[in-house]
C-alpha cells in the first residue's frame, strides 16, 4: 500500500520539532501552546503516561509479581499504550519515515474501539454508554478526514464527496470537547472513589488534548493547500505578466520601425495562422497572375 503524504510529514515534523506552523522561511511568531503541536504532543505523552502509572498504582497490590502487572497494564490500558507508542515514535526517525502507516494504523486502532462501543451499549445502556459510543464515532470520522487527505485512499474511497466532508475543523474539535466535558460531568456524578475521579479527570484531558493535535494538523493540511493554490494564482499572474510585457516589447520594437501602434500584428500569435496567411495571399498572388497572362491573350 502506498501513500502519496510522506512530503507533508516532513513539513508536519518540522513542525512538531520546532513548534511553528508557519513555513521556515517566513517571520516566526510566537504560538499560545495550545497551538504548538510540540507542547500539545509532549502533553499527550505526560498525560497518557500518568494515566497509566496512576491506573497500576491504584489497582496492583504489593504482593503482586512485576509479571502480573505488566499483564494488568496491558489488559487495561492497551489503548493508551498504543498511543503512547505512536506520540513517542513522532519523537524519532522512525516515525517520521512510517508516519502514514502510523496514521492507519491510529484510525483502525479508534475503529475498534467504537465497534467494542455498540457492544457496550448492548451489554450495559446508559446515558454514559451513549454519550461514550457517539465520542468515539465522531473522534473516528475526524481522524479519517484528516489523516487521510491527500493519500491513495482519499481518492479511491471517494472521500471528498463525504457528507462529513462538510464539516469544519472547528466543529469537530468543538463537539469533541463538548462530549469530552459532558462525559466528565457524568463520570464526577456517579464517581464514588478517589481513584476513579483522577482518572476520569485525565481521561478528559486525554481526549481533548488529543482532539486538538489532530486540530492543529487539520490546519496545517489547509494552510498547505492554501499556500499551494496562492503560488498557483501567482504563478499565473506572472505569465500573464511577461506575455503582456512581450507584446510592449514588440510594440516598441515596431514603433521604431516605423510601423503604427494601431496597426500592429503581434507576434504572440499563433504562428500556424501567420504562415497559413501566407499561403493564402501566394495562392491569391498566383491566381491575380494567370487572370493577367489571359487578359493579354
Amino acid at each position: 500500500m502506498y501513500f502519496s503524504l510522506t512530503s507533508f510529514y516532513d513539513l508536519w515534523y518540522t513542525c512538531i520539532m520546532e513548534g511553528d506552523m508557519m513555513d521556515l522561511d517566513e517571520k516566526k511568531v510566537e504560538l499560545e501552546w495550545y497551538d504548538n503541536p510540540s507542547i500539545v504532543t509532549n502533553l499527550l505523552i505526560l498525560v497518557i503516561a500518568l494515566i497509566i502509572i496512576f491506573s497500576q498504582s491504584f489497582a496492583v497490590n504489593s504482593n503482586m509479581s512485576a509479571i502480573y502487572i505488566l499483564r494488568s497494564i496491558m489488559n487495561h490500558n492497551s489503548t493508551y499504550l498504543l498511543t503512547l507508542v505512536y506520540f513517542c515514535a513522532l519523537k524519532f526517525d522512525i516515525g517520521k519515515k512510517y508516519f502514514d502507516f502510523l496514521n492507519v494504523f491510529l484510525i483502525l486502532l479508534y475503529f475498534l474501539i467504537g465497534f467494542a462501543s455498540v457492544f457496550t451499549i448492548f451489554q450495559s445502556f446508559s446515558f454514559y454508554t451513549l454519550l461514550s459510543l457517539v465520542l468515539h464515532v465522531i473522534f473516528l470520522i475526524y481522524l479519517i478526514h484528516t489523516f487521510l487527505r491527500g493519500t491513495r485512499l482519499w481518492k479511491e474511497f471517494r472521500l471528498v464527496k463525504s457528507p462529513f466532508n462538510e464539516i469544519t475543523n472547528e466543529g469537530y474539535f468543538y463537539s469533541i470537547m463538548v462530549f469530552a466535558v459532558i462525559l466528565l460531568s457524568v463520570n464526577l456524578i456517579s464517581a464514588t472513589s478517589f481513584d476513579g475521579t483522577v482518572l476520569t479527570l485525565f481521561d478528559c484531558i486525554y481526549t481533548i488534548l488529543f482532539a486538538r493535535y489532530v486540530y492543529l494538523y487539520f490546519s496545517f493540511l489547509d494552510s498547505k493547500k492554501k499556500k499551494s493554490k496562492d503560488n498557483v494564482d501567482l504563478k499565473m499572474d506572472t505569465n500573464r505578466v511577461e506575455d503582456n510585457s512581450l507584446n510592449d516589447i514588440v510594440k516598441v520594437d515596431n514603433k521604431e520601425n516605423g510601423g503604427s501602434l494601431d496597426e500592429l500584428d503581434f507576434v504572440t500569435k499563433d504562428k500556424e495562422d501567420e504562415i497559413s496567411n501566407k499561403k493564402h495571399h501566394r495562392k491569391r498572388k498566383k491566381e491575380n497572375k494567370g487572370h493577367d497572362e489571359k487578359g493579354d491573350n
